[in-house]
């Protein structure tokens, strides 16, 4: 097991049920807050780098893990706008502790999605000063990688046929996601992942490669709009990315809808060489990592994001 078996921390509880672990270091407390927020099947320090980026970031940074409903198994019951609303009360907490300080979101995986989502879907949340998007992927086009044609088409069918007969919030037989993903996951959070042709309308399908600029203008164009400064961190590696996906493209038309509507970009935004998709990596790649975090990260508490 990489890192240590503990971690030094405040354990805050957000809400009445949840809570977040903010990582300690010696010195004076912190006055901003890096709010992080793991994917798919992911909870408190089960990210490869977590512990590490935490040591690494600015003092004046800290390094805090969202526990939402949806975290380890809880994704298959929730959606992105659950996430969001969760995030929305933790934000806020944090606001309240800390009135003068900034707040910078980072996603990872499916993560990304709630961070994008926080910074893009209608109706009124607390505002954050940046947002950091590492191993934003499609998770249809990863599911391409993890079922054979034949099998997702009948998947897909039968939550489908369930969505029709009214029972989205049932669960999906064991053999659909159980074996793969680790959760049994209900109709509609399969169909969101998923989200079949030809409308590809999940909530969960914000960075598909196949996807036009209009539905890239309307998350990372109305996250652009909204004044929120953003860093892209796109494994070079990663492994739940099919071959026929250019990267460098996909990571250009994103950024573009992003500038376009006036958002302002990290100067070391782009593809992290050589990274898998959770930066299971150590050396050079994930200390790459952590220098472009931290770089954005003085660029948010300066002011200063796109500035060369």
């Amino acid at each position: 097991m990489e890192g240590t078996l503990k971690s030094p921390g405040i354990l805050h509880r957000y809400n009445a049920k949840l809570v977040a672990f903010e990582h300690t270091r010696d010195g004076p407390p912190p006055q901003n807050t890096l709010l992080f927020v793991p994917g798919l099947t992911d909870g408190l320090l089960t990210v490869p780098y977590a512990q590490s980026l935490a040591a690494a970031i600015p003092s004046s940074f800290s390094f805090v893990e969202i526990l939402l409903s949806s975290a380890y198994s809880g994704w298959g019951t929730s959606s992105i706008s659950q996430d969001v609303d969760e995030m929305a009360q933790c934000v806020g907490y944090f606001k309240s502790l800390r009135p003068k300080g900034k707040i910078v979101l980072m996603g990872c995986s499916t993560g990304c999605q709630d961070v994008l989502g926080y910074c893009s879907f209608e109706g009124s949340r607390p505002l954050v000063d940046g947002a950091i998007l590492q191993s934003p992927v499609s998770d249809r086009e990863a599911f391409d990688t993890f079922f054979k044609p034949e099998e997702y088409d009948k998947h897909n069918k039968l939550a489908q046929q369930m969505v029709k007969e009214g029972r989205a919030e049932e669960m999906l037989p064991n053999h659909v996601s159980l074996p793969i993903l680790g959760a049994r996951c209900t109709a509609r959070r399969w169909l969101s992942l998923t989200s079949p042709g030809p409308e590809h309308a999940g909530e969960d399908d914000m960075f598909s490669s196949d996807l036009d600029d209009r539905r890239f203008q309307l998350t990372f164009g109305v996250a652009g709009k909204r004044g929120v400064a953003l860093m892209i961190l796109y494994s070079g590696n990663d492994e739940s990315v099919p071959a026929k996906v250019d990267k460098e493209v996909l990571v250009t038309r994103m950024t573009k809808a992003f500038v376009d509507a006036g958002g302002k970009l990290g100067n070391r935004s782009g593809i992290l060489p050589g990274a898998s998709h959770t930066v299971k990596e150590v050396g050079s790649i994930r200390e790459d990592l952590h220098e472009r975090v931290t770089d954005f990260l003085r660029s948010v508490e300066r002011g200063e994001v796109g500035e060369t």
